[in-house]
């Protein structure tokens, strides 16, 4: 199972200032403990939401709306993410919840979320072969019309 671990931003980290010393050290060891025991797939810090845009879709036809940064939400912003891969949800929260503080100053959050396996539609575990069948015939008939 893949999951995402997403670090949330605090106002230091959209004023530039990131982990340093003994905070980043700890950092940078538990990502290395992460790659040896096969569980990170990959893993990035983003820039400020100073350097970003947010585009909003406010109608359903025409182009987004863009607004530059920075962004007055500071908590609502990502500051970075880890993708994993997990044998199991408990595993991917061990994982998370072993991560240290990203600021070192008990200000730090993440989220983990588990990503939509896009090989398998959501709803396919709960159809039967027959039903599986009559979605597949149904779907061609519709395209077959259009």
């Amino acid at each position: 199972m893949r999951f995402m671990i997403l670090i949330r931003a605090n106002a230091r980290f959209e004023a530039g200032i990131g982990p340093a010393g003994e905070r980043a050290a700890a950092f940078a060891a538990y990502l290395r403990e992460m790659k040896a025991a096969g569980v990170l797939i990959e893993s990035a810090s983003l820039l400020p939401s100073a350097d970003g845009l947010r585009l909003t879709y406010s109608q359903a036809e025409g182009p987004p709306a863009m607004t530059a940064g920075p962004f007055c939400d500071a908590e609502g912003q990502v500051a970075g993410y880890m993708l994993l891969e997990a044998d199991s949800e408990r595993e991917a929260y061990a994982w998370a919840a072993g991560m240290p503080d990203p600021y070192g100053f008990g200000e730090g959050g993440i989220e983990l979320r588990r990503l939509r396996d896009t090989a398998v539609p959501p709803f396919a575990a709960s159809l039967n072969p027959i039903e599986a069948d009559l979605r597949d015939q149904i779907g061609a008939l519709r395209n077959s019309h259009e």
